[in-house]
């Protein structure tokens, strides 16, 4: 019989029959917890970063250019839009940490302040490849044609990718 106390939350403890115990399972299960959200936040500071440095540039290089203005403002949008994420994800992850059994796929799926997290990086996605699809309009129409036929799939795609690890609320 394995104790809770005799092993420090690693969850590759192999038992003398060669089975975890239901503890050392569990624990695994709230160490993956603690790990989404750290590598949540360091996803969503990443994007942040980069959203801001794009719209900085954009501010710089666009001139008086109107596309380049609302290429730089979506670029802040993003960037807004990833700092709550950064933020609310360390602090899950702190909480996870120091609450284990409280967190899980469940209880993360159903708690509205993930939810709004996970929505606030949608919106920051949203906004980033907005940026870019209208940062193509600065150059010149067929670039800018380029670019909104580059954006549309990518953000498909990106949707497509992140539709298993993002829990947002779905409309009734």
């Amino acid at each position: 019989r394995c104790d809770p106390f005799s092993h420090d939350f690693d969850s590759s403890i192999r038992h003398p029959a060669g089975q975890r115990c239901r503890f050392c399972l569990s624990l695994g299960i709230f160490v993956t917890m603690a790990e989404y959200y750290r590598q949540s936040a360091f996803i969503s500071s990443v994007l942040a970063g980069f959203s801001f440095t794009f719209a900085a540039t954009l501010l710089v290089g666009a001139g008086r250019h109107r596309a380049g203005a609302w290429a730089a403002f979506l670029a802040l949008a993003a960037s807004i839009g990833f700092l709550p994420v950064t933020l609310g994800m360390t602090f899950s992850a702190v909480r996870a940490a120091s609450y284990p059994v409280q967190f899980n796929l469940v209880h993360a799926a159903a708690d509205p302040y993930i939810q709004m997290l996970s929505t606030l990086f949608l919106l920051g996605i949203v906004c980033l490849v907005a940026s870019f699809r209208v940062s193509g309009w600065m150059r010149s129409r067929a670039f800018g044609l380029a670019t909104t036929a580059l954006a549309v799939p990518g953000a498909t795609l990106i949707f497509a990718a992140l539709r298993p690890v993002l829990f947002v609320s779905r409309l009734p």
